[in-house]
């Protein structure tokens, strides 16, 4: 079966002829229309030409026929005979001789013509020869004299063919020396046109090469025209050409700040390297490197010093890299050094080839994260950059850039936890991402149907044990009423920006809840945290009123609760968003005091109202030193500073009984109750208040 033939491609140029060809073809068709015009010229001029000399030699005939017959004009027979003898001249197709009438005296050859009458009046008229040329014959008519008046006329018929077989004889020739001067005419030009355009061909193939390879080598010619001026402008356009990919090159793929390859060279880089990774060759590894302190310190620096500071960091990273490179990767660092790149504002990655063994990676990945964590001085400042590192082993871990860099990442999110501040990626790592996409779904949907509810711990009075007010705490109740601690959604909703959502719910539910109990006539004071989401929202205040307005809760019912980082974030936004609830009456606490990294200058601005001592000191009271010393700077800080002070996590009466003696007022903890629902909680309420009702009365009767 014969082939098929290739699909015709519509969008391809069509195939056109080469200059040369299209010169060449162009003098062929100028020649031959020269030539035709010339031969049509010529042969017009050989017919003339045999007409005229046929013309001529009738025009002698007669003449000479007319003189002689005169003598014989009354002798028919023998002028008949006098005809056929001269009827042989050249080639005479008809003779005749007419009477003046218009009889035929005699006449041999050919039939007789119409313009022979024609004739015979002329020369009656003009009384001389007079002939025409027609196709084909010429015809001539002379008078016969006699005494010098005409008694008869001559008439004659010659052929010309003769003539025009000789012209068309002379035009072949002249066609054929013609179609001789056309090849060679288009030969030469041929010739001339091809060593004339040779260099375009050369600045054909080099534009060709540019366009196939980006660039091509410098174009030389030496023709002294136009096309030495086209080249040497072509030389010019390509190093401005190349000066301009350099620069575009250099903003594509290079950070301004650092003058690191950024994320889009890493990638193009890995997956090369992935391509031609052997996967029994020397381990690989990509390591991702996360410098958590830079976050905050970034945030307020302006353009020009933040790039000063990532150039330093920059800098100390390709130091380390260097060090460690010398130390782990002895053999092969100078043939394949570590390639560096600076993938986001403060997240920078390495790909880093052949280790002996996946524990040679982590070995690197340690003494890295060692070595960077020194720490170093910037514009005055003393600076420890925390950098954390998780590695994916190349082919093992992936096979492209865009899976080897998600799993390093993945081991990043887990080397805040890890020994070394460092994390080999593992498939169990793969495995909790997927677990929390799934709840993180579910959470979301959990939103919609009002699954996240709040719970109730007590707060005490370390004297007599009675509820002075409660922490409204978020719970997780699935439709099945089993429970999602909170240290398994809470986490995930500060990362995917939920905890908003599950905060406002929780609040909401709270302030319905105490209304319902202040009514009731059984209420207490509800403290709620508040989420660093909810807490950058300029709206923030009026979000809160309206919640109270909606529940009828007063407003000093109300205790806010916020982190001392979140307080700390912005000191100015703090104070405005925390102002125009206070005049309403809402009270402020901070939680967790004493584990952020405030001013206490900045604290002492903020119109806070109590402080939560963290239950780690609180837990650390037995076998911590220095846990008894901080509880105490504490409570002596609130008394000088007018400020409540409430103790999180009080589990054993020995803790308690510290922080009485110590002048604490207030706890909370699981020596006192965990949280429990609204309507448990409400119940204790109620055995509270009957509980003292006896109380009461006896006093009123006394």
């Amino acid at each position: 079966m014969a082939a098929a033939d290739p699909p015709l491609d519509a969008s391809a140029p069509k195939r056109r002829l080469s200059l040369s060809r299209r010169a060449s073809l162009f003098m062929a068709a100028v020649l031959t229309a020269f030539a035709l015009v010339l031969g049509a010229a010529f042969a017009l001029l050989q017919q003339q030409e045999a007409r005229t000399s046929a013309k001529q030699e009738v025009e002698a005939y007669v003449g000479i026929i007319a003189r002689n017959a005169g003598p014989r004009i009354h002798d028919a027979p023998r002028l008949t005979r006098y005809l056929e003898i001269a009827e042989g001249w050249r080639e005479i197709q008809r003779t005749a001789i007419v009477a003046p009438d218009g009889t035929v005296i005699a006449a041999v050859g050919a039939a007789e013509s119409p313009a022979e009458r024609r004739l015979i009046e002329a020369v009656r008229a003009r009384g001389d020869v007079v002939s025409i040329a027609g196709e084909g014959v010429a015809i001539a008519a002379a008078p016969i004299l006699s005494d010098g008046r005409p008694v008869a006329y001559l008439i004659a018929h010659q052929r010309t063919h003769p003539l025009y077989a000789q012209g068309a004889t002379q035009i072949a020739i002249f066609i054929a020396i013609a179609a001789a001067f056309l090849v060679a005419a288009v030969a030469l030009t041929l010739i001339f046109v091809r060593r004339t355009v040779a260099p375009l061909a050369q600045l054909i193939a080099f534009a060709e090469r540019t366009s196939t390879h980006g660039r091509g080598e410098r174009i030389d010619i030496k023709t002294g025209d136009e096309f030495e001026a086209l080249a040497a402008a072509f030389n010019r356009m390509m190093a401005r050409l190349d000066e301009s990919m350099r620069r575009v090159q250099r903003l594509a793929y290079v950070d301004a700040a650092t003058n690191l390859p950024n994320g889009e060279k890493f990638a193009r880089e890995l997956n090369a390297f992935t391509a031609r990774a052997d996967a029994n060759g020397p381990t690989g590894a990509v390591i991702v490197i996360d410098f958590a302190r830079l976050t905050r310190l970034l945030e307020t620096l302006g353009q020009d010093a933040s790039h000063d500071l990532m150039a330093r960091v920059a800098e100390r990273l390709r130091a380390a890299v260097r060090t460690v490179d010398r130390v782990v990767r002895t053999q092969s660092f100078q043939e394949k050094p570590t390639f560096i790149a600076r993938l986001r504002q403060h997240e920078f990655a390495l790909i880093a080839p052949s280790f002996p063994s996946p524990s040679n990676v982590v070995r690197y990945a340690q003494m890295l994260t060692s070595a960077i964590n020194q720490p170093f001085e910037w514009r005055d400042l003393k600076l420890n950059l925390d950098a954390r590192c998780g590695a994916a082993i190349i082919a093992h871990d992936g096979g492209d850039a865009e899976t080897l860099t998600r799993n390093a990442r993945l081991a990043l999110h887990a080397a805040k936890d890890a020994p070394g501040a460092v994390k080999m990626f593992t498939s169990a790592l793969d495995r909790d991402v997927e677990d929390r996409i799934a709840l993180e779904h579910e959470m979301r949907a959990a939103i919609e149907r009002n699954e996240f509810r709040a719970y109730f711990q007590p707060k005490v009075n370390l004297a007599d044990g009675r509820i002075e007010g409660c922490e409204a705490l978020a719970r997780w109740i699935r439709p099945d009423r089993t429970i999602v601690s909170p240290a398994v959604f809470i986490p995930l909703a500060e990362e995917t920006g939920l905890i908003s959502q599950v905060a406002d719910a929780i609040m909401r539910e709270a302030c319905w809840k105490a209304a319902a109990w202040a009514r009731e006539g059984i209420g207490v004071q509800v403290a709620v945290n508040v989420s660093a989401l909810q807490f950058r929202d300029e709206a923030f205040p009026d979000h809160v009123l309206k919640i109270l307005d909606q529940a009828g809760l007063p407003a000093f019912c109300l205790e806010l609760e916020l982190t001392e980082s979140i307080a700390m974030e912005n000191p100015d936004q703090a104070l405005r968003l925390i102002e125009p609830l206070r005049e309403r009456g809402v009270r402020f606490s901070i939680d967790d005091f004493g584990c952020g990294h405030s001013s206490l200058a900045a604290l002492t601005r903020l119109p806070f109202d109590v402080l939560k001592i963290d239950q780690q000191f609180v837990r650390g009271l037995e076998r911590d030193r220095h846990a008894p010393a901080i509880i105490e700077t504490i409570l002596a800080m609130a008394a000088t500073l007018d400020m409540q002070v409430v103790a999180e996590g009080i589990e054993q009466e020995r803790e308690a009984q510290f922080l009485r003696r110590r002048g604490c007022l207030i706890g909370q903890g699981f020596l006192y109750g965990a949280a429990e629902p609204a309507e448990a909680f409400a119940e204790r309420l109620r055995a509270q208040h009957r509980a003292a009702a006896p109380v009461r009365g006896k006093s009123d009767a006394a």
